[in-house]
């Protein structure tokens, strides 16, 4: 008797959509490398390179596992050979501005986040790396522009504020009050704030700021550290010792 297709066919498996797979992969193997389980991450990596053949994913988690190791040289050394397979990743190109960056290789910084932006016009990192190198180079007015155009889409990032507040002062300013009124109240932002009135001057609102840190109990090492900016800049030494003191109350002491 002839069986039935019901019985004699394969069972179809429920397998996973291999792109949706592969996405899930690359975000537990980057999960895995910020909880600091490196070698658990590493061991993915072949996986990874199976799953994207010729792209970038498997170039951009090795660089970032060697980051996280603290090997710049094996994080470059996986940097330019995902570029020589992908030389339009804006992920690598990214990863390549940084690594220049930290060496103060700022041409190729500028470089190598300028083809990012090119690569990936939207890219908010690559904007805002493109101004930090071109403020390193000088170049303030074009700095300005990229680290603006970055903040429209992450507000909150505080190296983009911190360089605006240099090539911009008045700009970043009003961004950092910008970030606050919409919640985001940390010490950090409080303390970029303080950094960029006492870029423009403003000593008196800068030393209200600190004592608010200060007396909410906020305060960290680098308030005091403006404190003391404030202090020499108003030559103001009573209060400059009052508000160190103050603000590191709550720090931890050289025994």
């Amino acid at each position: 008797m002839p069986t039935s297709n019901k019985l004699s066919g394969k069972i179809p498996l429920s397998l996973p959509d291999e792109k949706n797979y592969a996405a899930t992969l690359l975000q537990r193997v980057r999960i895995l490398i910020e909880r600091g389980q490196l070698n658990a991450a590493s061991l993915l990596l072949p996986t990874l390179d199976t799953l994207y053949p010729n792209q970038d994913a498997g170039a951009i988690i090795a660089a970032e596992i060697a980051l996280a190791r603290g090997n710049i040289t094996e994080a470059s050394t996986a940097i330019d050979r995902g570029l020589a397979n992908t030389p339009q990743s804006a992920g690598l190109l990214i990863l390549r501005a940084r690594l220049n960056l930290l060496s103060r290789d700022l041409i190729g910084a500028a470089l190598a986040a300028a083809d990012a932006v090119t690569a990936e016009p939207a890219n908010a990192e690559a904007k805002s790396l493109l101004g930090r190198a071109l403020l390193e180079l000088g170049m303030k007015e074009q700095a300005t522009i990229c680290l603006r155009e970055a903040l429209g889409d992450m507000p909150h990032d505080v190296l983009t504020l911190t360089a605006l507040s240099r090539a911009s002062p008045a700009d970043a300013e009003a961004a950092i009050r910008r970030a606050l009124l919409s919640g985001t109240n940390d010490t950090t932002m409080r303390n970029a704030l303080i950094g960029v009135m006492l870029a423009r001057g403003d000593i008196d609102g800068a030393t209200a700021e600190i004592k608010n840190l200060t007396v909410s109990g906020t305060a960290d090492a680098q308030t005091s550290l403006l404190a003391v900016q404030a202090a020499v800049d108003s030559e103001n030494w009573g209060d400059a010792v009052s508000l160190f003191n103050q603000s590191t109350v709550h720090l931890p002491r050289h025994a």
